[in-house]
């Protein structure tokens, strides 16, 4: 018969084989952890990913099991310590990991890939996708929190926009995913905000983004929303924060491409109407240039083939739009004197531009 000391000693000492395993995989999650941090994350796939979650989620189980149990649960911090101060010295943008931390393993490996400017495009639409499933099913739990974190920080990460592709937003991944961040945040904002606290919203949110950068957000959002959409609260939204104050209609005007504020125009006559009379403004502050023998304006820094480009875009729009455009043309050359020779009046060199294009 097997005496009771030696039943004691077995039992110590497969609770000592299991928690040595639990710390080796501890270690190999921390390991991934900081790996998600740096710029070995390049090479990862969705697979390196999907694994990666497993780790989170079994370690979330880890902490939840051991927390009330104060022995084992200071064994694992003291093995946290000492992996934490190894891992920083090999890489000095690792944050250190608490026992608290593993409650929310999924969610922090998250958070490092997409704060990462390595990650390969399709691995963050994926985890980014992740968060917003996980946000929809629980609206309430720590990844709407992080998701809301991250949209913030990638809302902030402007520098992405700027590229030649910028305004094909189905060609970029992560400029489709920022303007759903946002839209999401909007959203989530606009649900818990009162009537009259809703015009301040896109105000806290965009104050703290620098311009011209808030500019380019604002489009990729709007032009994002589907057409069909009929009084989308969030383009109504962002339309009256970019229509109500005149320097940041007219810092809008100047930093977005001609072409995207016709497109804008075509999916909104609120906004039409704005950019019309903006370019009336630009127009009536040009005088001819004795030297190029055209228009030019020095208060808008603005020759006159610049301000034929934007109603050019303009009469590539449909039919109600190019009414409106030379409507408009028309009303301000009768104003001006209804003269039909060139060089006298702008608005006469205007539509003769666009009748010869």
């Amino acid at each position: 018969m097997i005496k009771l000391q030696e039943v004691g000693e077995q039992c110590d000492g497969t609770m000592a084989g299991k928690m040595k395993t639990l710390l080796d995989n501890l270690d190999q999650f921390l390991e991934v952890l900081a790996l998600s941090q740096s710029v070995y994350a390049e090479d990862w796939d969705i697979l390196h990913v999907q694994r990666a979650l497993e780790w989170g989620t079994y370690f979330q189980h880890v902490h939840h099991r051991y927390k009330a149990n104060k022995s084992l649960r200071e064994s694992i911090e003291a093995h946290l310590t000492g992996k934490n101060q190894e891992l920083s010295g090999y890489l000095n943008t690792y944050h250190h990991v608490t026992f608290d931390d593993l409650s929310k393993g999924r969610d922090l490996l998250c958070m490092s890939l997409l704060q990462n400017k390595a990650l390969p495009n399709p691995v963050f639409k994926y985890v980014t996708e992740l968060l917003q499933n996980s946000q929809s099913k629980e609206s309430t739990s720590l990844t709407h929190v992080i998701s809301q974190k991250v949209a913030s920080q990638l809302l902030l990460a402007l520098p992405l926009l700027a590229s030649e592709g910028f305004y094909e937003l189905s060609d970029n991944p992560i400029l489709m995913t920022q303007a759903d961040l946002l839209r999401r945040r909007l959203e989530g904002r606009l649900k818990v905000s009162e009537d009259n606290q809703k015009s301040s919203i896109a105000s806290d949110i965009f104050g703290r983004i620098s311009r011209p950068h808030v500019y380019h957000l604002v489009v990729v959002v709007l032009l994002s929303i589907d057409a069909s959409e009929h009084q989308d609260p969030i383009s109504d939204l962002l339309l009256d924060w970019v229509l109500s104050d005149e320097d940041l209609s007219g810092g809008f005007f100047k930093n977005v491409r001609c072409q995207v504020l016709a497109r804008l125009s075509f999916k909104s006559s609120k906004f039409r109407k704005v950019y019309l009379d903006h370019l009336v403004k630009m127009g009536s502050s040009m005088e001819p240039d004795l030297t190029g023998g055209k228009w030019v304006s020095a208060s808008y820094n603005l020759t006159f083939d610049e301000l034929m480009d934007h109603y050019k875009h303009l009469m590539e729009g449909p039919e109600d739009v190019k009414d409106s455009v030379l409507t408009k043309l028309r009303t301000l050359k009768n104003q001006d004197g209804n003269y039909d020779v060139p060089g006298v009046s702008l608005w006469t060199d205007v539509l003769a531009e666009i009748q010869k294009a």
